[in-house]
């Protein structure tokens, strides 16, 4: 059976699994409802479906295998009783098996709009060569279900005309305005989001947990940013900033799911993308103490001239070979 991307990311885009038994999963796609027993041994997790025959689905497997992985770390790989012919070579090992790593970076699972990366056609901007960045994208870029909640994220690129009304609020929130220094007018506001979203190096979005937004953030790339001189930035490193405006979504079960896949998106994004990095206030020991768990690494202190900073770096390969898309328990 020939992968079908388009085809799946139509059928995936909407999708939600529960536990039934410490081995029984029930899913919910496009294609149904479905019902999967497994057993895990070694790293390995044997799937066998109870009814909804999967066997012209190989988007329904990978779905299974998704809800298998996306909180057990042990699970390094899967395997179906009789469907591994359903599966993609380019994705499936020659016995059939899954890998985990493959699996969470195969992207038109989670990223509704997929683009391919530029070729590395190399500009100047502001005394800094790098490669010429995408056009922005618009709408919804990333969903992903996260089980421990039992419900949908999503990130969605900032609109001023639909947003707004909440960055406003958000960046006059106390707490907010510690640490981003942009209380003010709505109008100034409207200016801030028109320049990002006006910068081809930053992508402002909006985080959201079943179509309620809960903050602001921004990716960028870490070459032409304020960051890129004070280490040597990879042409395809990426950084990020969050502002979580909405306090009652503040805290840790949410910084489990938003930050992953945060992660995930930007690795997903671009497979060019190695490592991203960040810059925290040296003294934000809670927000240094998160990163921690997720797997960055302590690089160095350095100065802004606004504030002295921590250099945190977290790589492709700690990520999904740690399968860092689990939160730390």
């Amino acid at each position: 059976m020939d992968f079908d991307a388009v085809k799946q990311r139509r059928a995936l885009q909407s999708r939600s699994y529960v536990s039934l038994a410490p081995n029984l999963i029930h899913l919910k796609t496009a294609y149904g409802h479905h019902e999967a027993a497994f057993e895990v041994e070694a790293g390995i997790a044997s799937v066998t479906f109870y009814h909804g025959d999967p066997v012209q689905s190989a988007e329904l497997l990978m779905a299974a295998a998704e809800a298998l992985t996306a909180e057990d770390r042990s699970i390094t790989s899967v395997v179906f009783e009789g469907h591994q012919a359903s599966l993609s070579p380019h994705i499936a090992a020659p016995d059939g098996r899954l890998d985990s790593a493959i699996l969470w970076q195969w992207p038109s699972l989670w990223l509704p709009q997929l683009f391919y990366p530029l070729p590395p056609v190399q500009e100047m901007t502001a005394g800094r060569y790098h490669p010429r960045r995408p056009a922005k994208p618009k709408g919804t870029i990333y969903r992903r279900f996260i089980p421990w909640l039992e419900r949908e994220i999503t990130f969605t690129v900032a609109d001023p005309e639909t947003d707004l009304a909440a960055f406003h609020r958000w960046m006059n929130d106390e707490q907010v305005n510690t640490i981003w220094e942009d209380a003010g007018s709505i109008d100034k506001h409207r200016e801030i989001l028109e320049a990002r979203i006006a910068d081809p190096h930053v992508l402002p979005l909006i985080g959201s947990f079943a179509d309620i937004p809960f903050g602001y953030f921004e990716v960028y790339w870490a070459k032409e940013n304020r960051l890129g001189p004070f280490y040597d930035a990879d042409d395809y490193d990426r950084g990020w900033h969050v502002a979580i405006g909405e306090p009652g979504y503040r805290g840790k079960k949410w910084i489990s799911a938003w930050l992953p896949s945060l992660m995930h998106f930007i690795f997903l994004d671009d497979p060019r993308t190695k490592r991203i990095v960040g810059e925290p206030r040296a003294s934000h020991e809670q927000q240094i103490r998160n990163l921690d768990r997720s797997g960055f690494a302590k690089v160095k202190h350095f100065d802004f001239p606004h504030k002295r900073a921590l250099l945190v770096m977290l790589g492709r390969e700690r990520f999904f070979g740690d399968r860092l898309w689990v939160p730390a328990s």
